[in-house]
């Protein structure tokens, strides 16, 4: 009777033990970092897996053994795939991460490499434009001489070639650039005794320039210093306005009243590099009933509408204090803020 006491109580308590320990498997089981994840990233196949754990607790509080071992084995199974899915998905999350991040430099080294093209060309463009500038100031001054000398040529083939390498510099394209380098060669080789060639080769090189410009909508930064710069170094005063950029000049008439083809050639240039816009210039006179003074205007006028578009320039007079009589001043309006 004793004995069957003791053995009463030894198999309550294993009974009391095996669910113990079936509570902490479980326990340890489903609350697992891996656990976790594929409860997170596999929740179907974690749903299995608690499922059949759960039904192996039945069978274990209906006292079958072999039911509850085997659904407590297809309950592991369940959350050994659960996990595996779960650490596929999760590589496949990096693997996606990595491409996007990838992707993403190669667009910033994209964009870098044409950002540095960008600066490269502007550099050619800024460091072409400066030695542009420097070659057309001396050969300002040596285009106030009538006579044709050696180094008047030499002058205005330089500034042609400089003039080149700028519009190269800007975009423009090889089919236009080469014909100019040609017709400067051949006029360096002949040493003709006229500037006539030249100067027409000059006009046409500041004309390629500003048909780069052109293509432009408008103005670029930068462009408006640019044209006081260029303007300066040609013999014209200029400075910046609100209303635009004022190029002003006191040689468009001669002593005797005449239009300087000279500085009408300089200011056809100045309009061939600077083609956005309209220009409004106006002559001072001493008084606007001058028939004198309306006849060199008329003159003047007529002189600048040779040009590729007539209709870009107006010009008129004005009687004022600030200006001499006989001084032209020009407003570029399109290079207002620019």
């Amino acid at each position: 009777m004793i004995l069957r006491v003791v053995l009463i109580i030894w198999c309550v308590a294993g009974l009391a033990c095996a669910a113990q320990q079936t509570t902490r498997t479980s326990d340890s089981l489903f609350a697992s970092p891996a656990a976790e994840l594929a409860r997170e990233h596999a929740p179907d196949l974690y749903e299995q897996a608690q499922t059949a754990w759960a039904e192996a607790d039945a069978a274990q509080r209906h006292k079958d053994v072999n039911a509850a071992d085997d659904q407590r084995t297809e309950a592991r199974l369940w959350l050994a795939a659960a996990v595996a899915e779960a650490e596929r998905v999760q590589l496949d999350q990096r693997r996606a991460e990595l491409q996007r991040e990838e992707e993403r430099w190669a667009k910033q080294l994209a964009r870098d490499q044409e950002a540095s093209a960008v600066v490269a060309r502007d550099i050619s463009r800024f460091e072409a434009r400066a030695v542009a500038l420097h070659e057309a100031e001396r050969l300002s001054a040596l285009s106030e001489d009538p006579t044709m000398s050696d180094a008047t040529l030499d002058a205005i083939l330089t500034r042609v070639r400089l003039n080149l390498a700028l519009a190269e510099a800007l975009g423009a394209h090889e089919e236009k650039l080469l014909p100019l380098r040609e017709r400067a060669d051949v006029i360096a080789s002949r040493r003709p005794h006229s500037a006539d060639a030249a100067e027409a080769l000059l006009l046409k090189t500041e004309a390629l320039i500003g048909e780069t410009r052109a293509q432009w909508p408008e103005p670029r930064p930068g462009a408006s210093t640019e044209l006081v710069e260029t303007a300066l170094v040609t013999g014209f005063a200029a400075d910046r306005a609100g209303s635009g950029v004022l190029i002003r000049s006191e040689r468009f008439f001669t002593s005797s009243g005449q239009v300087s083809s000279a500085t009408v050639k300089r200011f056809h240039g100045l309009l061939a590099a600077f083609p956005h816009g309209p220009v409004a210039c106006q002559v001072a006179v001493p008084e606007l009933r001058s028939r004198v003074w309306a006849r060199r205007v008329a003159l003047l006028v007529e002189r600048l509408r040779h040009m590729e578009d007539p209709g870009r320039v107006s010009t008129g007079m004005v009687v004022t204090q600030s200006l001499s009589a006989g001084a032209v001043q020009c407003t570029f309006a399109a290079y207002r803020g620019f």
